[in-house]
């Protein structure tokens, strides 16, 4: 089975998995981790241990992070594997990418470069949009 863990600081992995949820229902396979947010003296490391061993060994899973580099993604760097796959700068577009991909088809690192490749496209100055636009309308 294919897993997601959305991981952050405060509370962005549940907005994101809210919001991931409300436009494909697909909540039943995706895990928030708001770390310092309800109870800041709980462990971090404990609790991505505890959400780990409810996997099976043979289920995929795709982490989400906020932050390179951060506290909350150090703690999922232990589990990177061939099955278990860590991508930081979460965002709406990136997680939508990764929850819709064909679930038949395991994620590759060259698959998983593609979605992203294709999610920084998603990435846009629409202020230079708009003037490119009311330039080439210019121009007819």
């Amino acid at each position: 089975m294919r897993r997601f863990i959305f991981a952050s600081h405060h509370y962005l992995a549940y907005g994101l998995k809210d919001t991931v949820d409300f436009l494909t229902n697909k909540a039943k396979t995706i895990y928030d981790i708001n770390a310092y947010a309800e109870d800041k003296e709980q462990n971090l490391e404990s609790r991505v241990k505890e959400l780990f061993d409810t996997f099976d060994p043979q289920d995929e899973v795709i982490v989400l992070t906020d932050l390179l580099g951060g506290s909350v993604y150090q703690k999922f760097y232990p589990y990177i594997s061939e099955r278990v796959h860590v991508l930081c700068g979460m965002n709406l577009p990136m997680a939508m990418s990764m929850v819709l991909a064909q679930e038949d088809v395991p994620f590759s690192e060259k698959r998983i470069s593609e979605i992203l490749e294709e999610c920084k496209n998603q990435i846009v100055y629409v202020n230079t949009l708009r003037c490119a636009s009311t330039m080439d309308g210019d121009d007819e």
